[in-house]
């Protein structure tokens, strides 16, 4: 026993020191049981980042075109449905348009956006100032952006994952605000609108539509590895088959030439997903603006001349008529630009309406 200057350990406190590597009986403690390996949980949403990364791609170009100023749809989080969280904003107070998806992969695709949102965009793109309440009339509004976006995006996904796609036309129907998706994809982007605070919308894969995604992927995945296969073992594909890749004389595979990438049909919007009403897109058609209409007797309209009044059946201030072919599109109101007269739409014909009318 030592004293208490002395430095040395005393039994006592050497048996405290030990008691975590001794057991009770002197014996070597048994060792602790290792700790439980976690397998970490695979993100199946990330089959279809590279379809989300075209859907905003496209979104930019498109909503720049459409609203004549930059516009930037970026991607940040992309995560299996059910782990996805809604962003504030958007919690209360959203739309949700519903596009069917079809061909490859069945199912439905969503673009969740606040309704000042909505408003902002469809004012901007009804040359308005962008600030200003929402109101039902920017339905056909959004509607009429979201269509152009999935129809830009058809000949893009072909040329690029080799996914044929049919979309139909946007739904608009309100957002509960609320994490009620059963699997699927949810990608959360921030859109960046010049002059415009930043705003999150959502881009909603069903369970459907993003197992159509996977199952083509790793179809794509497979024929690519078989092909990769025969490289390593010195072989070649046989010319003009669909690995693309052509022999030299010594038997190893040389890179074939770049594929032709078709261009967009239908002008900068790309494709409307009609083969027949691509052709038709570059034709010009006549737009007249009716101020409004009369019905007066021959003997009346004989008897016009210099300073007399026609009589219309619209009220001064009332939105005129924009029609195409004779039929009626949108609505508007006279505006002057550079001296010259013009038309700020004010509302839309719905596009199936509208296509319905061009016939």
């Amino acid at each position: 026993m030592a004293d208490d200057g002395g430095g040395i350990l005393s039994q006592e406190e050497i048996d405290m020191l030990t008691k975590n590597l001794l057991g009770g009986d002197g014996n070597v403690a048994p060792a602790a049981a290792p700790a439980t390996q976690t397998t970490p949980v695979e993100n199946t949403a990330e089959a279809a980042r590279s379809f989300f990364k075209i859907i905003c791609e496209q979104a930019s170009n498109v909503v720049t075109t459409v609203l004549s100023r930059a516009v930037d749809f970026q991607l940040q989080w992309l995560v299996a449905g059910e782990n996805s969280v809604i962003p504030d904003e958007l919690k209360s107070q959203s739309l949700s348009m519903d596009v069917s998806v079809k061909k490859d992969a069945v199912g439905k695709m969503s673009f969740v956006i606040s309704k000042q949102e909505v408003a902002t965009l469809s004012d901007l793109m009804l040359m308005g100032s962008g600030h200003i309440d929402y109101n039902e009339d920017h339905k056909d509004a959004i509607c009429e952006i979201i269509n152009q976006i999935t129809g830009s995006c058809i000949t893009v996904m072909d040329s690029q994952i080799h996914m044929s796609m049919d979309f139909g036309q946007a739904v608009v129907n309100d957002f509960s605000g609320t994490n009620d998706f059963k699997g699927g994809a949810v990608a959360t982007v921030l859109v960046k609108v010049e002059e415009f605070p930043d705003q999150k919308i959502l881009i909603i894969l069903d369970d459907n539509l993003l197992s159509g995604i996977r199952a083509k992927s790793s179809s794509k995945s497979m024929s690519v590895g078989s092909d990769t296969s025969l490289a390593s073992l010195g072989l070649s594909m046989p010319s003009g088959s669909s690995g693309g890749g052509v022999a030299s004389a010594g038997g190893a595979p040389v890179a074939a030439p770049p594929a032709f990438t078709p261009q967009h049909a239908g002008g900068v919007f790309g494709s409307t997903g009609n083969k027949a009403l691509d052709l038709l897109m570059d034709i010009e058609l006549p737009i007249v603006i009716e101020l409004g209409r009369a019905q007066m007797s021959l003997k009346r309209i004989l008897e016009l001349g210099p300073g007399a009044i026609v009589e219309m059946d619209r009220l001064a201030g009332e939105p005129v008529d924009i029609l195409i072919n004779g039929k009626v599109v949108a609505r508007g109101e006279v505006v002057v630009v550079d001296e010259n007269f013009g038309v700020r739409i004010l509302s839309l014909v719905s596009p199936e309406e509208r296509l319905k009318l061009l016939r």
